[in-house]
């Protein structure tokens, strides 16, 4: 039976942030509906999985020091609230050829800049504490503040405390056309519709083909993560977090958490796929590529991976993410792109989401991830 069903905003897809703007839509006072496509929990987008790291430490554009540090307090907050452990404090280690000196030094200066102090390590006692082995000239230093985030958990606390506000998630749910109306918008699948006031649109790794239906065109590419788990040697032996920038693509590592006494270790890139075909992907070369690493970087673990998981970036061009409205209908917001850096600052990117919907001034400086930094975004819509 197809449904008919009403609402102030509509929010698609229930991934991280979409649960986490949806909570925020709730908490506003909002009549919110947060529909996913699959069943809930799942596997097949970009927020499932144990782990995810959290820091201070900022890589990338400087608009997106503050939501850092903003994220990492309201996770916490959420934390406190949802009466679950959803944040690890762990410590990461940031590591840099002496030829990256500008780049480490710039991500050391970002935590400084959000009140801790970066402590600069010896390589050589960083590789005789972790058993790992990098060159003595390289530069490395410590974000105290840095975490692991139990990701699925996360997740399902966004979602709990949307219900508690009043919101209605509802899986299973396709979403095949967004039209826009007079005096709102209809959101179409093959269960019916939903029709509301505004709609927030996180559709992660399908974005682009979603966004595209609706005459907004936005470079992006999906890709396949291989996450492998490495057995450790020796289990006494010390882990931590770290982000290694003296490879291409750069490389991070998870202390062990989902498996006793193996590490969680990816290139932060992978092969291009699509979202739907995403298992047919091959990685064999990926796969030696670790290998190769391990036994030149990292002898403390068996270089064979024993377990392999996945997930999808879903990459812009510049490696941002892009958080705008449609230029023809200020009532439709997006978010998408997060190219495997989104996970951390759901929180603030949610709440971004949120104060666009009730036409609030931004908490933040957002102009540099508008989608028009990328040329011919808007073709004519469907809408």
């Amino acid at each position: 039976m197809s449904l008919e069903l009403k609402a102030e905003v509509v929010v698609v897809g229930a991934g991280v942030h979409g649960s986490s703007a949806a909570l925020h839509l709730a908490r506003a006072g909002k009549d919110t509906i947060l529909l996913e496509k699959f069943p809930l929990p799942h596997a097949r987008g970009s927020s499932h999985g144990q782990s995810r790291i959290t820091r201070k430490a900022n890589y990338a554009h400087p608009a997106l020091t503050p939501i850092h540090g903003d994220s990492l307090n309201m996770w916490q907050s959420l934390q406190a609230q949802a009466g679950v452990t959803l944040f690890k404090p762990h410590s990461l280690l940031v590591i840099g050829a002496k030829e990256q000196k500008s780049l480490i030094d710039r991500i050391a200066s970002t935590v400084k800049h959000l009140g801790e102090t970066p402590q600069w390590a010896d390589p050589k006692d960083i590789n005789a504490k972790y058993r790992i082995n990098f060159p003595d000239s390289s530069l490395a230093f410590v974000d105290p503040s840095a975490g692991i985030l139990k990701a699925d958990k996360c997740v399902t606390a966004l979602q709990q405390l949307f219900r508690d506000a009043g919101g209605r998630l509802m899986d299973e749910w396709m979403v095949e056309d967004v039209v826009a109306e007079d005096e709102g918008v209809e959101v179409r699948g093959p269960r019916g519709v939903v029709r509301a006031g505004s709609v927030v649109l996180c559709p992660g790794p399908w974005a682009g083909p979603f966004l595209a239906k609706l005459g907004v065109h936005i470079p992006l590419k999906v890709e396949r993560i291989s996450v492998l788990y490495m057995k450790m040697l020796d289990p006494t032996t010390p882990t931590t977090i770290f982000i290694d920038f003296t490879d291409t693509p750069h490389v991070y590592c998870v202390p062990q958490l989902e498996y006793p006494g193996m590490v969680k270790l990816a290139y932060h890139q992978g092969p291009v796929v699509d979202p739907d075909k995403r298992d047919i992907a091959v990685s064999d070369e990926l796969r030696e590529s670790i290998k190769k690493y391990m036994s030149k970087k990292y002898p403390g673990l068996n270089p064979e991976p024993a377990i392999e998981e996945t997930c999808l970036y879903t990459v812009t061009p510049d490696g941002e993410f892009v958080l705008d409205r449609h230029p023809k209908h200020p009532n439709i917001v997006f978010a998408c792109g997060f190219s495997g850096t989104g996970f951390k600052i759901a929180p603030a990117i949610g709440e971004e989401l949120c104060r666009m919907v009730l036409g609030q001034p931004p908490k933040y400086n957002l102009q540099h991830f508008k989608a028009d930094r990328f040329t011919n975004t808007l073709s004519s819509s469907k809408l």
